[in-house]
């Protein structure tokens, strides 16, 4: 028990410190995003898990040779209130130390999941309330609401309009998908092509169809409930930059890489970004056709373009990477090294999890 207890410790140790910062710069994740998802899912896992886990394995170490055992044993003394024989066991105040701060730990992680989760709910609730009160709906005239793009009005679903000229475009995701809404602002229609915009209503109808919402809200209870750890922080970063990736690649199978690509650079696009996206469009502009290259030039960005995400340092790497990733799309994981990610996601995962039920 003693040795599951300190492999557990140095499992939990390495998920939560060097493991997030490598996978944090790895290249495959934009070559592979659900892969790169699937592991941070894992790391999450098999790192909450380990951690609550290691204290509390220690803590059962007299009390049996099996995890389930020594519970069971701990769950019979409790029910007969004998005490005295804590001291026949050997049992001394470090182990009762380490199992109460499994079940604290284990305890703040779960509350912090159900806290985040109700907060997330009420946010929503008068964020979309809010949405109705300024907004115009799509579903009344469509013809006044969408003007040029009225064709695109049976795509959008229920949809709102705001009357600003900050090009915007976002989901509020509600408990079903008929719940949910899509809000564009004036100035995202007026900039837009019908194609663009397209691809925009594409992006966000695939963070609500894949339920990314879900993810981020996990990784962000995740992250409240242990700012102070890397992984907590670099995990959430990494998730909410791998959905607006997989968004891409959702729109991509309706729309042109162009199209999206101008419609984010058009609705996102400031001085950082600006720059990628000259350099990266003369890299790829070289390398097409002359009538493929001028499409792939598009509008230039202008100087007073505002960001749809925000001043936020996090919000324009996400973008930059978005940028790059449409630019220049990088080729596919290989099979063996898709495998290979899989693979360990899977085994951070179930190895822990039947260390406890059958190791000793």
């Amino acid at each position: 028990m003693t040795l599951l207890a300190a492999c557990l410790a140095a499992l939990a140790l390495m998920l939560a410190i060097p493991v997030p910062r490598l996978l944090r710069e790895a290249e495959f994740r934009s070559r592979s995003p659900w892969a790169a998802m699937l592991l941070w899912q894992a790391i999450a896992l098999a790192g909450g898990v380990s951690m609550v886990s290691a204290p509390m394995v220690y803590g059962l170490g007299p009390f049996g040779d099996s995890v389930p055992a020594a519970a069971s044993k701990v769950l019979g003394l409790m029910a007969t209130a004998d005490f005295a024989a804590l001291t026949d066991l050997g049992v001394h105040p470090g182990h009762i130390f380490a199992l109460c701060l499994s079940v604290l730990l284990g305890g703040h992680l779960l509350l912090t999941l159900l806290l985040t989760y109700v907060r997330v709910l009420g946010q929503r609730r008068r964020h979309r309330d809010v949405v109705r009160l300024l907004s115009t709906p799509v579903d009344g005239n469509r013809a006044a609401v969408l003007g040029r793009h009225l064709n695109l009005s049976a795509e959008l679903g229920d949809a709102h309009v705001l009357e600003h000229e900050a090009p915007l475009a976002y989901c509020l995701p509600g408990r079903t998908h008929a719940g949910s809404v899509t809000v564009l602002s004036r100035g995202l229609l007026n900039q837009l092509s019908a194609a663009e915009l397209g691809a925009v209503v594409a992006h966000e109808k695939t963070h609500l169809q894949q339920r990314h919402h879900f993810l981020t809200m996990a990784f962000e209870a995740w992250y409240r409930a242990l700012p102070w750890l890397p992984t907590t922080r670099h995990g959430r970063a990494a998730v909410t930059e791998l959905t607006e990736m997989l968004a891409d690649d959702g729109a991509l199978r309706a729309h042109t890489r162009q199209d999206l690509l101008r419609a984010l650079a058009l609705s996102s696009a400031g001085p950082d970004h600006q720059d990628v996206l000259r350099e990266g469009t003369q890299t790829v502009a070289e390398s097409l056709a002359p009538a493929e290259a001028e499409t792939a030039r598009g509008p230039e960005p202008g100087p007073d373009a505002e960001s749809t995400s925000g001043d936020d340092a996090e919000s324009r790497l996400i973008t930059t990477a978005r940028l790059r990733r449409l630019l220049a799309p990088p080729a596919p994981l290989s099979r063996p090294a898709l495998g290979g990610v899989i693979g360990s996601a899977a085994a951070l995962v179930l190895v822990p999890a039947a260390a406890l039920l059958l190791g000793a």
